[in-house]
């Protein structure tokens, strides 16, 4: 980082009711090219606010009108959110008003008569902070810019609704506890009238786990269509995405084949949580799973394929383990039977509006916006 500070012409308010006190630190700040301005007491050092934005503050404590006290607990509804400190220049040592003044608003303190080596050092410390400061406040903002770029590359890249997918009919939500996630869900078309149901999660929050999220929906997407079984496709998928992943990455995934023509799902579960089928003639869950690592952590993963068929009315449940893992005041989680209760409950309602009532269902059970994980689920309805 560069800390040439001093190639910028610094803006420097100094309030003191003392002609000779303002001199000083005039004389001695002025050598550093500084621009000074001064005021009389804390009423004038607010007016010059509403027209300058200073770089630091000088303002002594006992002063006509308005004291240095008056003007700290006031300061900051000029200044907003800018990083402007402000050294408190008292007439004695005393530790009282020290503490006060750091409670309202001080950043250093200076004893008069001034010492000007000590003015100008202590200047110069506070500078050489804002400056470092106001540099990682840039920097900052450009990050959250790209971080909104991101984020709404990856809204694309994660769909909100299937328009390719006539039947069944597909419903999900992702809710991320940060402008980026690890959650992805999509489905697909395949050959021979089939299609492709796929939930993932990857390990982390934030960009790593968004930017390995993006790798794996261009692998899944590459290789789906080439692979009639879903464990195969998950074995491609493994070897792939394990040559990209550093060491502690992993991702979990259920990835399902669904046949029209035969009316049958084959699934193959890589780690990840139980898919919950809901079989409408019995008004009962299934918990669906097979044998299958994580993928990206062993060249052997030992995936296999389960079938079930489908009937009208059914349902399948993908979900990430941000919902039943979510605890409530009493630390009590969530869980999977709870989930299970909750599509059950709602088996009536379709589409959105079943999300709507998953939902507000976990909402019930515990504060989402408190959760510590991305919440994310895919619905098929036969």
């Amino acid at each position: 980082m560069d800390f040439n500070f001093l190639e910028t012409t610094w803006k420097v308010l100094v309030i003191d009711d003392s002609k000779l006190n303002r001199l000083v630190i005039k004389k001695n700040l002025a050598k550093l090219k500084m621009s000074i301005d001064e005021a009389t007491d804390g009423i004038e050092g607010l007016e010059a606010l509403k027209n300058t934005n200073y770089d630091i503050i000088l303002v002594d404590i006992i002063m006509p009108r308005m004291d240095g006290f008056g003007f700290l607990s006031k300061f900051r509804e000029y200044t907003g959110n800018r990083f402007v400190p402000v050294i408190l220049m008292t007439g004695s040592d005393d530790l009282n008003s020290k503490i006060k003044g750091l409670q309202i608003g001080a950043d250093d303190f200076l004893v008069k008569p001034l010492n000007e080596k000590e003015l100008v050092a202590r200047v110069l410390s506070l500078l050489r902070l804002k400056y470092t400061h106001d540099e990682l406040y840039k920097k900052n903002e450009q990050i959250k810019k790209e971080l909104a770029i991101a984020r709404k590359v990856q809204e694309f890249i994660v769909p909100k609704v299937f328009p390719d997918i006539l039947y069944p009919s597909i419903s999900a939500r992702y809710l991320p506890i940060e402008d980026l996630g690890g959650d992805y869900f999509d489905c697909f078309t395949l050959p021979d009238d089939k299609i492709a149901l796929l939930i993932a999660d990857v390990v982390g929050h934030g960009i790593p786990a968004a930017l390995i999220m993006t790798m794996t929906k261009m692998i899944f997407q590459i290789y789906s269509s080439q692979y009639h079984s879903s464990s195969e496709i998950l074995t491609v998928i493994n070897r792939n995405i394990k040559k990209l992943l550093i060491e502690g990455q992993y991702i979990t995934a259920f990835y399902i084949i669904y046949d029209n023509k035969n009316k049958q799902i084959a699934f193959t579960n890589a780690g990840h949580p139980k898919a919950l089928y809901y079989r409408k003639s019995k008004n009962s869950i299934l918990a669906l799973d097979t044998n299958g690592l994580f993928l990206g952590i062993s060249d052997s993963p030992g995936y296999e394929q389960k079938i079930l068929n489908v009937s009208e009315g059914d349902r399948i449940f993908l979900y990430t383990d941000g919902i039943t893992e979510i605890k409530n005041m009493n630390n009590d989680i969530y869980g999977e039977n709870k989930l299970a209760r909750s599509i059950i409950r709602n088996s009536s309602l379709k589409g959105q509006v079943f999300c709507d009532a998953v939902i507000s269902d976990l909402q019930a059970f515990a504060p989402i916006e408190k959760r510590n994980d991305d919440i994310a689920f895919l619905c098929a309805e036969f």
